[in-house]
């Protein structure tokens, strides 16, 4: 279902994505669609979903916020997109995989592309193993610079 601003429906299906405040997310359909995709690539990538309440959140975090506390940015909430997605670890694999993916589909839906290199590697590892120690500001900043309008 895609909702605007003033909850105004305009279509029916629940992998369309939701549009707030001009900016378009992913749906949680949507995401565990893409987790499926990876896993059905991956030779040895173990199907199965943790906790669908863990991806319920990120989106919910990245569009409405929680306790008065929200990314402001579409980068910023591109980041914690991924971070979310990825320290949460919502799937029994392709966690990184699918958090990647789900950005560079975020970005799309809000008209730009994620042109990223190498350094995403070391970013969604970080996330997974101490997403303590990852600097967001810096990682929004490496965000702008591989976000590219169409």
């Amino acid at each position: 279902m895609l909702r605007c601003k003033e909850e105004t429906t305009i279509g029916s299906s629940e992998r369309v994505k939701t549009v707030t405040d001009d900016v378009a997310y992913p749906s949680v359909a949507l995401i565990l669609d893409l987790h499926e995709q990876i896993v059905e690539e991956g030779d040895a990538t173990e199907p199965g979903i943790r906790s669908e309440d863990a991806v319920k959140s990120a989106v919910q975090y990245v569009s409405e916020g929680y306790f008065g506390e929200v990314p402001q940015t579409l980068h910023e909430k591109a980041v914690q997109l991924m971070r979310l997605l990825v320290a949460d670890h919502p799937f029994v694999d392709g966690n990184k995989r699918t958090a990647l993916r789900t950005v560079v589909v975020f970005y799309m839906l809000n008209g730009y592309t994620f042109d990223y290199g190498d350094e995403i590697r070391a970013l969604l590892h970080r996330f997974a193993t101490n997403e303590a120690a990852v600097d967001t500001e810096t990682a929004v900043v490496y965000f702008r610079a591989c976000a590219r309008r169409n």
